[in-house]
């Protein structure tokens, strides 16, 4: 009896790994009903980002960027306390860099008198040419080196111009240090005001409500920004709030684990001393960092999730039904043109004719490549389209198939004539019996 319930119970878990695995992608947003497709589609993202972590090394990333955030610590420190000096919150954020270094008490005065110095000089015109030019560096090359990271998740290849990178990271450096400043302010200013007020005693529940709501709300704005304008592509606001409302509480409850963890570490100390705050600083920035990349891992699987679906039938789609995918999307292109129709988008085709996203990228891609079709802008100038890129009274099934085959290269050594003699004629013998069959037949007319 416990042999059949231990057999139950690894067939359970060979359907559900089996579900996941393979059943999940081939099941298609028509076949789902309302209420389900959002589970469906949450749990696909979980898989996916999951995946991503390890296929796309966010663990070196992550590395990395710790790095690139050692060398700019001292300037972002001081942009953070001097943005939270204007807006009255410089001791809000002294309290926030006390309590992150809790367990480093004695290391946090020279580190203030340190960035207070620093703020001085600035103000007082001694930081000349190269050391202003090195820090002023450190900070933009730690931007720099983010904004790529996020590219290459994207899978973009191509970096934003030198002044739009100007503009964008000094929009950030503003932008994050006042978040900041804000988010390690907020009690003390809510305390303040209803202290001044008399309306503490009265408030005081929705007070500890919003004490402990801000920061994650604060964070979560931070974050969606960063996943929405840093890659040099178009991301849709919904795909970067989700990344961003998880990663902003994912970073909240890691930065009190961490608080709360650093107070047990007495043995660390008794070891390292003051130089404990070093590794434990690289550890905080090692995962803090990972958690961002994750976000945007997520944000991209978000609004790719349909070039996930069919992957394996995809990549091990058969030749004739290839060639029958094919000669659907010329009808449909072609069809839509005789007509006078606007020309279709490859999402169109996804969506309209139930072909699977990633088919239609890799067939739009070489149909482009063997001049069968053009791409052109939409009217908003944001997707691509497509269109007929030559007579549509000349498209024949042998005209796709002559330009599809000979696509490439074929300038290899190996000699037809040498070692098998007749058989490159014989092939092409065939390819021209069957193109004799379909010479007359325009796409049209299918």
């Amino acid at each position: 009896m416990a042999t059949n319930k231990k057999l139950s119970l690894v067939e359970q878990f060979k359907r559900i790994y089996h579900f996941v695995a393979s059943d999940i992608w081939i099941i298609t947003e028509k076949e789902l009903t309302k209420s389900s497709r959002f589970s469906v589609r949450l749990l696909k993202k979980i898989i996916l980002s999951a995946r991503g972590v390890t296929e796309d090394n966010l663990f070196i990333k992550a590395a990395a960027l710790s790095f690139y955030t050692i060398l700019a610590l001292v300037p972002i420190l001081a942009l953070v306390i001097a943005i939270g000096r204007g807006f009255g919150f410089q001791q809000a954020v002294v309290d926030w860099l006390t309590k992150a270094l809790s367990s480093q008490a004695e290391m946090i005065p020279y580190i203030i008198q340190f960035v207070e110095r620093y703020l001085e000089r600035a103000q007082g015109g001694v930081f000349l040419g190269v050391g202003f030019a090195v820090l002023l560096w450190s900070v933009l090359n730690a931007f720099r080196q983010i904004e790529n990271n996020f590219n290459d998740i994207w899978n973009v290849k191509k970096s934003r111009s030198i002044v739009r990178q100007f503009t964008m990271y000094i929009s950030l450096m503003l932008l994050v240090p006042i978040l900041i400043a804000l988010s390690s302010g907020f009690s003390i200013f809510i305390n303040t005001q209803l202290e001044t007020a008399g309306l503490s005693q009265f408030f005081s529940p929705l007070t500890r409500f919003l004490l402990k709501v801000a920061p994650y709300f604060i964070f979560s704005m931070l974050f969606t920004i960063m996943f929405l304008i840093i890659p040099n592509t178009k991301v849709l606001f919904k795909h970067a709030l989700l990344a961003g409302i998880i990663s902003g509480v994912a970073f909240q409850l890691f930065q009190a684990l961490y608080v709360s963890g650093q107070v047990n570490l007495s043995n660390y100390n008794a070891v390292y001393g003051s130089f404990a705050a070093i590794p434990l600083l690289l550890l905080f920035l090692q995962i803090a960092w990972l958690i961002v990349l994750y976000g945007a891992e997520l944000t991209f699987v978000s609004q790719n999730l349909q070039n996930y679906n069919f992957k394996n039938e995809t990549n091990t789609i058969s030749r004739r039904y290839k060639d029958y995918i094919t000669l659907l999307i010329m009808k449909i292109i072609v069809t839509r043109f005789e007509q006078g129709e606007k020309p279709i988008t490859k999402q169109q085709l996804a969506d309209d004719y139930n072909i699977p996203i990633r088919l239609v990228n890799r067939l739009l891609k070489l149909l482009v490549e063997a001049d069968l079709l053009s791409e052109i802008y939409t009217d908003s100038n944001q997707e691509k389209a497509y269109q007929p890129a030559m007579d549509i009274h000349q498209i024949t099934i042998q005209v796709v198939f002559d330009k599809i085959c000979t696509l490439g290269s074929e300038n290899f050594k190996v000699d037809p004539k040498k070692d098998f003699d007749g058989m490159w004629d014989k092939l092409e013998q065939f390819r021209l019996k069957a193109a004799n069959q379909s010479i007359d037949v325009l796409i049209k007319d299918l």
